[in-house]
């Protein structure tokens, strides 16, 4: 008897969504509709993970819970807090299934039988100790997981403030936000905490005019007082703001001081001690920041200390400023209109953008904006839209100044010579999209996500988009972008909109592994920074339009809702576009980070009604496995398969066939789909 054949074929899962190519013309391994799946590096893609809301307070995603068993003799409910009698051990009951008792925040050490009390009565007597985890299964565990990070999430407040978040930033591994009052009539600043988010408090500032003589310059540290008749007025100086002119002669400048005692008014005299200094141009101001902008930080340090980086901020409403920390200083430029919307630190020198002209301050002296002491300005004729540095080439470091139209790149060395050329091509970045990754610069142009490498050699094309494959739905984007930001650990470009939605564009070097959309629903991101923590972990906060700042790609959920994912690959003819072939099996590659349920379905001849579909199948799945002395302890499944293969049998003749692989749960872990394996008879030639 002459059995059928069964052919094998394999093919990775990899570059990324195609909507532009003809369905026969797309390679295997591509798709043809995702999202909230991202490139992986080595190919593959993989469910991206969620985010959670943070403040400083344990995160949800390194909650815990324990199980222990209770009998009782009176009533315990979820939500009590139940203490132990004898240990006086509590936790917060977050399940029950008959005598278990899930807890979450334990503290203490339960006994293995005393009397457990609810609000001082006794309620129980417990019967086990109470165990770290202890579900019965894989699936449980993931559902008492996702119970214990919700009941932290509940307890982790938004900024305190109105409106939407108008900046984040990591200094010093300090988290930092922008938000304006509950009243809307002033800009806040907070930063993390063990107990949440604490307002940054400002202090004062005072103008001076130095015309008296002397050479002597004000110090950090000293007290200046008034020393003249009627109410004492002391403060101390926490910065010296020299902005034009010489110490002594026709110095103008600005003093941060505090703790301020009395009232210092325009025109009075400024001691340090008994001697002068200078005359008070203004009356002594609390500083603040008006609402609105959106904000952009640099971390920059003008010194040789190492101990000495600063924090600059700058948000088109506000004075440019510099915050070490403790102290927040307004940096005066003496613009008209003194409110930059740009930054960027480059040869030591600060640059700040207004509208189309790029200004400069003296070499070293971000306070300084003087001319005569090296600062200067470089006009563009267009709108800057951002700041970068550039990798060195044999001219030195350059550093690329993007505006609405063109591109320009400025080489030199300091303000005696610097020379920018510009783009021949009219190709223009949004604000907020441009980030280095690797060696390139990526950002949105109009027609597209583009590298500044492809800009420079093509120009203002569609092909030379990176999100060329993509392009009908770049053209449904464009406009509603807000921020991006680039993950090095990862190796990719994150471009987000003011939808929800964003693009995740994948890189392996230089080079393009794919672009997937993800949608985060109804939280946008409008404001975002990575950065990498001084033990070197890499780490990603947003701000949203609620006032909370999330942390990214953290966790199993969207904030505790589900992360709804799916990947569809293209239609597989199997290099016989017009051969039927009888489908039997695919076999799915899995690398699980821990324990999923994924849903499987196919769809056949591009989902003609005449063949009847696959169904959809439920696969779980229990990643973590490692080889032995090859994976840290609490952080690998025992007996979990490194990889994992799931099987799938096909029903069904026709030319080709597609898969549908979905995921739609909140306490499941990110996994990535590697390739398929798929078997099948070949039939006929299609009539």
């Amino acid at each position: 008897m002459n059995m059928p054949v069964v052919k094998h074929e394999f093919f990775e899962l990899k570059g990324g969504l195609d909507l532009m190519t003809p369905p026969i013309g797309v390679p295997n391994g591509k798709c043809i509709d995702a999202q909230n799946f991202e490139p992986e590096i080595a190919g593959g893609y993989r469910r991206i993970d969620g985010f959670e809301r943070y403040s400083g307070l344990t995160s949800p995603s390194a909650a815990t819970y324990y199980t222990i068993t209770i009998t009782l003799t009176g009533a315990i409910a979820v939500g009590d807090t139940i203490t132990g009698v004898t240990s006086a051990a509590t936790g917060k009951v977050l399940a029950v299934s008959g005598t278990t008792y899930v807890l979450g925040r334990v503290s203490g050490t339960f006994n293995a039988s005393e009397t457990v009390n609810v609000s001082a009565s006794p309620q129980g007597t417990t019967t086990s100790l109470a165990a770290l985890g202890g579900a019965s299964t894989a699936s449980l565990d993931a559902d008492y997981l996702l119970l214990a990070a919700n009941d932290r999430r509940a307890s982790i407040a938004a900024v305190p403030g109105s409106g939407r978040i108008r900046g984040v930033w990591v200094y010093g591994d300090t988290v930092y936000a922008f938000r304006d009052n509950a009243g809307g009539t002033a800009g806040d600043m907070y930063k993390d905490s063990g107990a949440g988010w604490v307002k940054v408090t400002f202090g004062t500032e005072i103008q001076f005019s130095s015309t008296m003589g002397g050479t002597t310059a004000f110090a950090v540290g000293s007290t200046i007082g008034n020393l003249g008749a009627g109410p004492t007025k002391t403060a101390t100086i926490v910065a010296v703001l020299l902005r034009t002119g010489t110490m002594g002669t026709d110095g103008v400048g600005t003093l941060i001081i505090t703790p301020v005692t009395g009232s210092f008014a325009n025109a009075d005299p400024i001691f340090v001690g008994a001697t002068q200094k200078a005359v008070a141009t203004t009356a002594a101001t609390a500083i603040t920041r008006a609402v609105g902008g959106q904000c952009e930080f640099v971390n920059a340090n003008f010194t040789g200390s190492t101990s000495t980086q600063k924090m600059y901020i700058v948000d088109g409403v506000n004075k440019c400023a510099e915050f070490d920390g403790t102290n927040y200083i307004p940096i005066r430029t003496g613009m008209t209109t003194d409110t930059p919307s740009h930054v960027m630190a480059h040869k030591n020198y600060l640059f700040l953008s207004f509208l189309g002209s790029a200004q400069y301050s003296s070499l070293g002296n971000p306070y300084s904006w003087t001319v005569v002491l090296g600062a200067g300005e470089i006009a563009t004729g267009d709108t800057i839209t951002g700041f970068l540095p550039q990798p060195a080439d044999s001219s030195g470091s350059s550093m690329a100044i993007f505006t609405s139209k063109r591109t320009h790149i400025l080489y030199g060395t300091s303000s005696a010579d610097w020379r920018m050329t510009t783009s021949v091509y009219d190709v223009g970045y949004s604000a907020f999209t441009m980030q280095p990754v690797g060696n390139n610069t990526y950002g949105l142009t109009s027609s597209g996500v583009q590298s500044l490498a492809t800009t420079q050699n093509y120009g203002n094309f569609a092909y030379a988009a990176i999100t060329n494959q993509i392009q009908s739905l770049m053209t449904l984007k464009r406009g509603l972008e807000t921020c991006s930001t680039a993950s090095r650990t990862k190796d990719q470009y994150r471009l987000y909109f003011n939808d929800g939605t964003g693009l995740v564009v994948g890189l392996t070097g230089d080079s393009v592994s794919g672009v997937m959309p993800i949608n985060y629903g109804s939280t946008v991101v409008r404001c975002i920074c990575t950065a990498t923590l001084t033990t070197g972990v890499e780490v990603t906060y947003f701000g949203s339009d609620d006032g909370y700042i999330y942390k990214e790609q953290v966790g199993t959920s969207f904030d505790g809702a589900v992360i709804e994912a799916w990947i569809r690959p293209v239609f597989n003819h199997s290099r016989s576009p017009q051969m039927r072939k009888r489908y039997r099996r695919a076999v799915f590659e899995v690398d699980a980070a821990g324990y999923c349920q994924v849903q499987i379905s196919y769809d056949l001849g591009y989902g003609t009604i005449a063949t009847n579909q696959g169904l959809q199948t439920t696969k779980e799945m229990i990643g973590g496995g490692g080889y032995w002395d090859q994976f840290t302890w609490d952080q690998f499944t025992w007996d979990a398969q490194v990889i994992e293969t799931q099987s799938l049998s096909l029903e069904g003749t026709e030319k080709n066939i597609s898969f549908i692989i979905y995921n739609n749960r909140a306490q499941d872990h990110s996994f990535t789909v590697q390739g398929i394996s798929l078997m099948f008879t070949p039939r006929r030639m299609e009539r």
